[in-house]
């Protein structure tokens, strides 16, 4: 009486269910249906962002942690911050 947990989801949602890493394996990382051309925009923006940190950690190395970490608390900051005060305000 031992089901998987495909046949368990399509008995019960009434939906296939989907694999997005055995659908990149099958399709060789071929990525046009996955994939949004905003999403794969936005990926390859983030991208042209990290190429001149990398850069610079060759020979600035700490200059680059200090600026890499500066920017991560200030991301994690401010998205605490978001989250807090929608929150307070809902």
């Amino acid at each position: 009486m031992s089901r998987n947990l495909d046949e368990l989801v399509t008995s019960t949602e009434h939906a296939q269910p989907m694999h997005p890493v055995r659908a990149l394996f099958q399709h060789h990382f071929y990525l046009d249906d996955l994939v949004s051309e905003g999403g794969l925009s936005l990926l390859m923006m983030d991208a042209l962002l990290l190429v001149p940190l990398v850069m610079a950690a060759f020979f600035y190395p700490m200059a680059a942690l200090t600026v890499a970490g500066a920017v991560l608390l200030v991301s994690f900051v401010g998205y605490e911050g978001y989250a807090i005060w929608k929150r307070r305000h809902i």
